[in-house]
């Protein structure tokens, strides 16, 4: 495949199942099975977000590549929210790097670039944080860091009938939307949801997102 080379900004998703070695062989395969049916869901729901379909690495692990850097972080919160409802297991998650930059060039399952090398390396990083931001592009990207740090520890306790909920309200459905499509009744869902953090996290997400477009706008109207 021909290698495409851009100075655009992407943005690069690292990340692995925590203690992912603990699971029995069942819970292992049925993992494997989770995590291809998220690659393939998250590539339909947000269609024009993604460079590739998600790749998959040693059964475990797996790194997105995102051509509109704004929804990286409702990408990341959909991929959590998706491994907890479908595995249901309260042990069950994932650490994630979301990190925003140039580059060099791309191939279909592989890239070079600031992008890829410091998502890689904050990944790498030991700590509590599951999910992680970091950028040498994006002003004030510490603020934006400690935003998702926020969300960090509010996501990682869902539950998994919460984690259903929010992966539709990921998909801008409203209350009654989805208590149609999960056939429960409104009011559960409006409990469900507000136990969930909900409306601090979408706000977080929205937060995000103008940084991001803000940032891009600005870079753009510098050439």
């Amino acid at each position: 495949m021909a290698k495409e080379k851009s100075k655009k900004l992407y943005s690069v998703i690292t990340g692995d199942i925590v203690k992912s070695s603990k699971l029995s062989l069942d819970q292992h395969k049925q993992l494997i099975k989770v995590m291809r049916s998220c690659s393939k869901d998250i590539y339909k729901v947000f269609p024009d977000a993604l460079k590739y379909e998600p790749e998959l690495f040693r059964g475990d692990s797996w790194q997105l590549l995102i051509k509109r850097p704004e929804l990286a972080f409702s990408i990341a919160l959909f991929y959590r929210a998706y491994l907890k409802a479908k595995m249901q297991l309260s042990s069950i998650d994932a650490r994630m790097a979301i990190s925003i930059g140039t580059v060099d060039f791309i191939e279909s399952s592989f890239g070079v670039g600031d992008a890829y090398k410091n998502s890689g390396k904050a990944l790498d990083k030991k700590g509590k944080r599951k999910l992680k931001f970091v950028s040498d592009i994006i002003l004030n990207s510490d603020v934006i860091d400690l935003i998702i740090y926020n969300a960090d520890f509010i996501s990682s306790r869902w539950t998994s009938n919460q984690c259903k909920i929010v992966l539709l309200a990921l998909q801008n459905m409203d209350q009654r939307a989805i208590a149609s499509k999960l056939r429960i009744t409104q009011q559960a869902v409006s409990k469900q949801i507000d136990s969930a953090g909900w409306a601090i996290v979408s706000e977080s997400i929205a937060y995000f997102k103008n940084a991001i477009l803000n940032t891009s706008i600005a870079g753009n109207n510098k050439k």
